[in-house]
């Protein structure tokens, strides 16, 4: 008699959840959702997998290896749902083009992506959260963004929080002034905080001295006024940046720290952007900013500005 094989565990980089983990990051859901739909945000539910192509032409060709892809039926190249941003742009330039703006949309549910260099180290799926502010270029919608973004954490009961605020424009001028492989070397020395590559690299050519000085610059209030005499070419990013400052109540700019060495996504974002971390979380617990280019790749000019919160992580910070 042949014996049957045992079922295989579940693939790298995917979740078993069950008791308190579900509870945790539906009561998260649940609460977060109420929020957002007070401050007048449409929920939407975008298909689990779009064409391959919608999410390329929203992040980029360097989002095609993070996507988990199968061929359909007729051929054509799918993926599940790499982000909801993505979709949102698609939407909102497709069957919502009659729609007047600014239009407020938010989302519950999976994203699903792969990091080649990192298979099996970290999870393949994550539940998400999110918000977009879609029609609306104004520094009053970063803000009612932030804002949102912040309260959003306080619905998950986290006391001790932080949200990184930087501006895409800070380091512009002086990122456009390299060559285009030292561009791409300057932004990984900036990743990784290495002050002598910068230094090597800056050469003391223009803008030299703003990517030696300017990526360390992380603070509160007065961080603005340092990060605005190394870049005075930034004026448009530090005035933004002042303006949201201006905007936020005592309690809120208790947990906003400016942070101009944050240079990921910057090919995607054109003005402000943030990351959130938490106390007891091991990842940050939430990201956004502002990506005015978006929309026009799905033939719809839009300003945009959105948020996205990571249940996951943000369950595993809950006491």
């Amino acid at each position: 008699m042949t014996r049957r094989s045992s079922i295989a565990p579940i693939p790298p980089g995917a979740l078993d959840l069950a008791g308190d983990a579900v509870r945790r990051r539906r009561l998260l859901q649940g609460r977060m959702l109420e929020r957002i739909e007070r401050g007048g945000y449409e929920e939407i539910i975008p298909p689990t997998f779009e064409y391959a192509e919608v999410f390329v032409r929203a992040g980029g060709d360097e989002v095609a290896d993070h996507l988990i892809r199968f061929l359909d039926l007729d051929g054509q190249l799918l993926a599940l749902r790499y982000d909801f941003t993505a979709s949102v742009a698609r939407l909102a330039a497709t069957k919502l083009s009659d729609r007047p703006t600014p239009l407020r949309l938010s989302y519950a549910g999976k994203v699903f992506r792969q990091d080649p260099a990192r298979e099996g180290r970290r999870p393949r799926e994550i539940l998400q959260v999110g918000a977009e502010l879609l029609g609306a270029e104004g520094a009053a919608a970063d803000v009612e963004v932030v804002r949102l973004a912040l309260e959003l954490v306080r619905c998950a009961d986290v006391r001790e929080f932080q949200l990184n605020l930087g501006h895409a424009g800070a380091l512009a001028a002086a990122l456009a002034a390299l060559a285009p492989d030292q561009r791409a070397e300057a932004r990984r020395l900036i990743d990784r905080k290495d002050a002598a590559g910068l230094a090597a690299i800056g050469g003391g050519g223009e803008g030299g001295g703003v990517l030696q000085a300017l990526p360390f610059v992380i603070g509160r209030r007065e961080a603005l006024d340092r990060a605005a005499r190394l870049a005075p070419d930034a004026t448009g990013a530090m005035d933004r940046l002042r303006a949201i400052d201006a905007a936020l109540t005592d309690e809120e700019r208790r947990h906003v720290v400016y942070d101009f060495g944050e240079v990921r996504g910057l090919d995607y974002y054109t003005g402000v952007h943030f990351e959130i971390f938490a106390a007891g979380a091991g990842a940050a617990v939430g990201a956004g900013g502002r990506y005015d280019d978006l929309v026009a790749r799905f033939g719809r000019p839009l300003p945009a500005v959105g948020l996205a919160l990571n249940l996951d992580a943000l369950a595993d910070a809950l006491p």
